[in-house]
């Protein structure tokens, strides 16, 4: 199975290679291990593709040539043994134009990157927003804090997926199942509850979201810890939710991203106050593999029942 890595020879190319080497590292005993593929884009036209007048394009090329090849043996040196990597150098007129192809060619099943802040809590950076809005793959956004400094740490810790009612919630959590058993790590899911205070009885609320999700969770999988997380905001409810470190979070993208990512307002804001590594997940995903034959499931989204925020409904998870 192969994972692609955005990488740049910087903190946040680091960061990203840390957290899918650790991811890979924790799978080297499967039947069908993580293979991680480090895609370097040169950009088309850039200042190191495009030697000034009279510089010789021959020597240009070497120059850049050399540097590549430098960076690309210093990242391959840091995958630890038992973990299979390469590096593609790939020209395209964007970084995620580059990380993009590359993960169609090798039929890659999640992309990893590093937002630019190297958190979830400011800007993305150009390069992971055009990924969340255009992958037809789960991406995976690495966070500093929560990343192990050493790939061959214990790997993650749990699998939380926010889940809410709308089409695309049954998709999330089928592939936070499967990973959760790939991972061989304990499954959780999350629902956030923006409280309707015009129609009081919160215990209520509560109660109809917890059945609601309950009854996505079991058609994804047998056995899930299940979490309704009540707010009157959604900032509310999600700052009232606890973590593990190295846990990985998954939501899903907008209904209007069709078969490629595309955040809501909903998720930015999960995304943005996540403190652990977010894997955002399309609503038609790329069929995965299944932890205990290593065959190959797809998730078949069902559609689940629609609601408007703010009616005291769940608001995570497939719709955001």
């Amino acid at each position: 199975m192969k994972y692609v890595v955005g990488y740049t020879a910087d903190r946040g190319g680091k960061l990203a290679l840390d957290l899918a080497s650790n991811l890979a590292y924790s799978t080297r005993d499967s039947a069908d291990p993580v293979e991680l593929d480090l895609v370097m884009v040169v950009r088309h036209e850039s200042p190191f593709t495009v030697a000034g007048p009279g510089a010789d394009p021959q020597g240009f090329e070497q120059i850049l040539d050399t540097t590549l090849r430098q960076w690309a043996d210093d990242a391959l040196a840091t995958i630890p043994a038992g973990v299979t990597g390469r590096v593609l150098i790939r020209a395209a007129d964007s970084e995620a134009e580059g990380i993009l192809a590359a993960a169609d060619e090798v039929d890659a099943r999640m992309i990893v990157v590093a937002p630019r802040s190297h958190g979830l809590g400011g800007s993305l950076g150009s390069v992971a927003n055009a990924l969340m809005h255009s992958s037809p793959v789960p991406v995976m956004l690495a966070v500093a804090n929560s990343t192990p400094e050493e790939p061959t740490a214990p790997g993650p810790s749990r699998v939380t997926a926010f889940v809410g009612t709308k089409a695309g919630a049954d998709a999330v959590a089928h592939v936070a199942a499967v990973t959760a058993q790939y991972h061989h790590l304990p499954l959780r899911i999350v629902s956030l509850l923006e409280l309707d205070q015009a129609r009081g009885q919160d215990a209520a609320q509560i109660a109809e979201a917890r059945e609601l999700i309950e009854d996505i969770a079991g058609r994804a999988t047998l056995s899930s810890e299940v979490v309704v997380a009540p707010g009157r905001s959604l900032d509310e409810a999600i700052a009232g939710i606890e973590w593990r470190k190295h846990e990985i979070a998954m939501l899903g993208s907008s209904r209007l991203g069709g078969r490629t990512l595309f955040l809501g307002s909903t998720a930015h804001k999960v995304l943005r106050a996540t403190p652990v590594p977010v894997v955002v997940v399309p609503r038609a995903p790329r069929t995965v593999p299944h932890a205990s034959s290593g065959s190959e499931t797809d998730p078949e989204p069902r559609t689940g029942a629609g609601s408007d925020s703010g009616s005291g409904r769940p608001t995570a998870g497939g719709q955001a």
